[in-house]
C-alpha cells in the first residue's frame, strides 16, 4: 500500500494520544534530534526541560523546531510531522499550566506526583510551548 497523506483531524488525534515525540532544532547547520514527553493542549505542544543545556542554547539561537511523534501496530505505521516556533519560559503560571495538562493527559511523569505552586516556584523548569505552523502526517503499512 503506497503511503496515504493524514487528515488534519486525524494528526490531532494522533499527536493527541501519544506521549513521547523527537524534538528538532538546528544551530548553525548543525541539527539536533532528541526524544521528549509532551502534551498537546490547547493548539500547541507542550514540553519542559531543566533551564539549561545544548537544547535551550540551540533553540535560543534558532527558535524554529520540528517535532515528530509516530505510532506503529500491527504492521501500520502513521507519523506526524510538525513544523513551529518555540518560546521558553519559566514562569509559575506557564508551569502550572503545562503540569495541569500533563496530569490531564495521565502521563504519571516525576511518579505521578502532584506539585503544588510552592513546588513549581522552587523547580528549576523551562517550558517549551511550540506554536504549531504546519502540521502534516502519512500513513502506511509496514
Amino acid at each position: 500500500m503506497k503511503p496515504r497523506e493524514l487528515s488534519k483531524d486525524e494528526c490531532i488525534s494522533l499527536i493527541s494520544a501519544a506521549k513521547f515525540g523527537r524534538l528538532g532544532l538546528s544551530n548553525n547547520d548543525l541539527p539536533y534530534v532528541i526524544p521528549m514527553s509532551y502534551v498537546y493542549h490547547d493548539g500547541k505542544i507542550f514540553l519542559h526541560s531543566r533551564g539549561k543545556g545544548k537544547k535551550v542554547e540551540y533553540v535560543a539561537r534558532n527558535p524554529k523546531v520540528c517535532f515528530q511523534v509516530d505510532a506503529m501496530e500491527k504492521g501500520r505505521w502513521s507519523s506526524v510531522l510538525i513544523s513551529g516556533t518555540a518560546s521558553l519560559s519559566d514562569d509559575i503560571e506557564t508551569k502550572m499550566k503545562m503540569f495541569a495538562a500533563f496530569m490531564g493527559k495521565d502521563m504519571q511523569g516525576h511518579g505521578g506526583k502532584q506539585f503544588k505552586r510552592e513546588d513549581l516556584e522552587k523547580m528549576p523548569m523551562t517550558i517549551w510551548e511550540i506554536k504549531i505552523e504546519e502540521l502534516t502526517g502519512r500513513e502506511g503499512i509496514w
